[in-house]
């Protein structure tokens, strides 16, 4: 039986999430001949959206990495953002993501399990992170 992971992608601006999730996409792919598992990618522009589906319990029975903006939109941080993802499922890796080194050190919640920066080395570093997670899961 296949096991499940969900990617989630909760970036507000499309272009930049698009970017993350392309790249996210295209990841693992020599993973997959080597283990038994299914890669369920989840992109989310509005952050109302994403907060409905982890509600429902969506993601809850399923290993699950999000990469999260710190500015999600609509009022919402990444970091209840990924305060919701830890409380549904406990298995739950966070990479928060922003433009601003300084909201690693001031953010109160510190629920998030890897910071990134978005430069022009962040797809490549959320990739890398990815596949880091699928490595140590399953080999």
């Amino acid at each position: 039986m296949k096991k499940t992971v969900n990617v989630l992608v909760i970036e507000d601006n499309e272009y930049y999430n698009n970017l993350i999730f392309n790249t996210l996409q295209q990841s693992t792919h020599f993973f997959k001949q080597a283990i038994n598992y299914q890669l369920v990618l989840h992109s989310f522009i509005d952050s109302n959206e994403c907060v409905r589906k982890i509600e429902s319990r969506e993601f809850r029975d399923n290993d699950t990495i999000a990469f999260v903006d710190y500015n999600a939109g609509n009022g919402i941080t990444g970091s209840q953002i990924i305060g919701l993802l830890k409380k549904e499922n406990t298995n739950t890796i966070a990479v928060l993501l922003s433009q601003s080194k300084t909201i690693d050190t001031e953010n109160s919640l510190n629920n998030h399990d890897y910071f990134v920066i978005k430069d022009l080395f962040a797809p490549a570093l959320c990739r890398l992170y990815l596949d880091q997670y699928i490595e140590n899961k399953f080999l």
